[in-house]
């Protein structure tokens, strides 16, 4: 019971975080800030998260997580590092389909250019992102070992990165900021993806 009154509680101050950093931005949100959006004294915030790295830490590694459980439901794919079985174009497209509606939420990306915007600053912070993209890209790697399982380790790596780099810039070219967004983009977006993903060759 203890464990899940204190699960609630963490939900809370993470939802309250990522409440300020998409509306008040990450220039002018200390700590104190967070723990009023939440309703609940410094201290109490500091018990679960002692640093805003540890807070941001937090709600990038739930953000994966529900990124994760979504996409699984959506595309019907199990995701993940270790996820076996081989990977059709039918099965990369519905997931990328998924994963370029995922990157569509403006909230999203608000609060993910914030916190880049304090990882530029601050180091604790950017040891935080670096491992949620680490993460990322760690699932990423497990759906190109399953469309080309012939790649050497290091280039199934590159293929990872340059897709995570593909979705994430796309994340904001296609947001209402830059209003690049398109059918026919979005359709050049997911080819570019599955081209890397399967390679020339056909199922």
């Amino acid at each position: 019971m203890t464990e899940s009154k204190g699960a609630l509680r963490k939900a809370a101050l993470l939802d309250a975080a990522e409440e300020v950093l998409v509306t008040k931005g990450n220039a002018n949100a200390a700590m104190r800030d967070f723990a009023a959006a939440a309703g609940v004294r410094i201290g109490h915030l500091q018990h679960y998260f002692p640093t805003r790295a540890d807070l941001i830490r937090a709600v990038l590694e739930r953000t994966l997580e529900r990124s994760l459980q979504r996409l699984a439901e959506t595309a019907g794919i199990e995701l993940g590092p270790a996820a076996g079985g081989g990977l059709t174009r039918d099965d990369s497209h519905r997931l990328l389909t998924a994963l370029l509606h995922e990157h569509s939420g403006l909230a999203d990306v608000k609060m993910h250019l914030e916190i880049w915007a304090l990882a530029a600053s601050d180091e604790q912070a950017a040891t935080a992102l670096r491992a949620f993209y680490q993460q990322y890209g760690g699932h990423v790697q497990g759906v190109v070992r399953r469309g080309r399982p012939e790649l050497p380790e290091p280039e199934v790596e590159g293929v990872a990165a340059a897709i995570v780099s593909l979705f994430e810039g796309a994340a904001v070219t296609r947001s209402d900021i830059a209003g690049l967004r398109t059918e026919a983009g979005d359709q050049a977006i997911i080819r570019a993806a599955q081209w890397m993903i399967h390679g020339q060759g056909t199922d």
